[in-house]
């Protein structure tokens, strides 16, 4: 029995002291600047900044005031600006990576852009040629509007003169389109040459960082030429008679 009362009359002093230890206070400045306290959130502290407090005074978590449209709306943007310089930074670092990767020297950049407009160029030849083709068509549809000049123009006529003048105006659209095409490409391996050179450190035709090529002899070493031959002994005399 004794044993019972004891831990009963402890548990009725720790609660109290648990109840205390679990006690918070909410602390805010109001309107006016001034301290508002209470074991529940006041009515001054709605729509503020306020602190959690607990029953030795000391600040256990810090709410901020609910944003305005026009907070929310700055906060929103510049999280999309810092969003939108890290793509921009990710993007930067994968054309490095896939620069380096990509070219061995300058000269290579070149000989790969070099082949870029020949491909373009044969487009641009083959749609000539076929612009080409289409005038001399048309040529030929222009004598045949002649042929019923001061008569109503035949519905299959009046189509072929249509389809060839949008072939021609086709033909001559693909040749801008290329030959602007030839312009971008010039810029772009202009723009990723030059940031070649500058990443690697290397110069303009430089295949690998100075020194000297590994397939000429240095030159502390140099070979050693063949020893000169001896000049052939001249035959022996035959002996004198005496």
């Amino acid at each position: 029995m004794r044993l019972i009362s004891a831990l009963l009359l402890a548990c009725t002093t720790l609660l109290p002291l648990g109840a205390a230890a679990q006690t918070r206070i909410f602390c805010c400045d109001d309107a006016a600047g001034r301290k508002v306290c209470g074991d529940f959130l006041p009515a001054a502290c709605q729509g503020r900044a306020y602190e959690e407090r607990d029953n030795r005074g000391f600040v256990s978590k810090t709410v901020e005031a609910p944003l305005t449209a026009e907070q929310q709306a700055r906060r929103d943007a510049e999280v999309a600006r810092k969003e939108a310089d890290a793509r921009k930074a990710a993007e930067e670092r994968r054309r490095t990576l896939a620069l380096l990767s990509t070219y061995s020297s300058d000269k290579n950049i070149d000989s790969v852009r070099d082949r870029n407009l020949a491909e373009i160029d044969k487009s641009i030849v083959e749609a000539q040629r076929r612009l080409e083709e289409a005038r001399k068509k048309k040529q030929k549809l222009d004598s045949d509007k002649e042929f019923y000049k001061g008569k109503p123009l035949p519905d299959s006529v009046k189509s072929q003169v249509l389809e060839n003048d949008k072939e021609i105006q086709a033909h001559l659209a693909t040749i801008a389109e290329k030959t602007k095409e030839k312009d971008d490409v010039r810029i772009r391996f202009a723009d990723e040459k030059k940031r070649y050179l500058e990443l690697t450190g290397k110069k303009p035709g430089e295949t690998a960082p100075a020194a000297a090529p590994a397939s000429e002899p240095a030159a502390a070493t140099p070979v050693a030429a063949p020893a000169a031959a001896a000049p052939a002994a001249a035959p022996a005399k035959p002996a004198e008679k005496k």
